[in-house]
């Protein structure tokens, strides 16, 4: 009976791993991609779930047999895998909404395109910038920080270990409110110089009322906006590389908080 009563505890050590890895499955960047297949993430979920489980050797105090108990404690276990993802979402949040301030500004609002990431409609530049910042978070290993911190969360906040206070959502807030800000940072050189071009195009306006501006300054607006979107590129890739080790920190401070 002890064997079968160690067998059943370490399955249900398992199923509590992969809660916890499907919780970022669900929400987290590359991982809860639409393109990827269910069957591939579920695949990839048991076999991270596993890699945890050999390395880690976790010793959780009683496990409950009741459906009831174990259930809040699997809840508790995806939550925690949610917030990973979220935090780490919110870098691309900020790049999402870059793209469509730019696009709002260049008149390209109109423009839309199917997102293949979230699988909805997006703006054409928050569509390339999105996929961009997608492109350079695995072209830098910067997936691989998600799965640190997956690794390092089983040290904050061990198995039935959770315990949210009012600091986290402040926090939360926070961030949200700072993704907000680096979006408008990221969008700011494009959006002022389309806007320069307009005042430029309206005092032109105003010596030349015999030209027709509207039909010049769309075209000029266009230009000067792309153009000042190619040069500024590598200052954007060195930008991403830092917003992705910051939210590396984010996530680690705010698991050390739910712990």
């Amino acid at each position: 009976m002890d064997i079968f009563a160690q067998i059943a505890s370490k399955i249900d050590v398992f199923l509590l791993i992969v809660a916890r890895v499907g919780g970022i499955f669900l929400i987290g960047p590359v991982f809860s991609n639409r393109v990827i297949p269910r069957q591939v993430k579920a695949l990839l979920t048991i076999m991270l779930s596993l890699v945890l489980f050999i390395s880690l050797q976790l010793k959780p105090p009683p496990i409950p047999s009741q459906l009831g108990p174990f259930t809040i404690f699997l809840i508790s276990e995806v939550i925690i895998g949610l917030v990973i993802g979220f935090v780490a979402q919110m870098t691309f949040a900020a790049v999402q909404f870059a793209g469509q301030a730019i696009d709002m500004q260049l008149g390209f609002a109109i423009v839309n395109v199917i997102d293949p990431v979230y699988g909805t409609q997006a703006p054409l530049i928050g569509s390339f910038q999105n996929l961009l910042a997608l492109l350079l978070f695995l072209g830098t290993n910067s997936h691989h920080y998600m799965i640190m911190a997956l690794y390092q969360s089983y040290q904050r906040i061990p198995l039935f270990g959770l315990a949210a206070g009012t600091e986290v959502t402040t926090v939360m807030v926070d961030l949200f409110g700072s993704m907000l800000v680096t979006g408008l940072k990221l969008a700011i050189p494009v959006v002022g110089a389309a806007f320069i071009s307009e005042v430029a195009l309206g005092l032109i306006a105003r010596m030349m009322p015999q030209m027709q501006v509207f039909f010049v300054g769309i075209p000029a607006k266009v230009f000067v906006g792309l153009v000042l979107l190619m040069m500024i590129l590598p200052i954007y890739i060195t930008t991403m590389q830092l917003l992705f080790d910051g939210n590396f920190q984010d996530t680690l401070r705010i698991l050390k908080m739910m712990g």
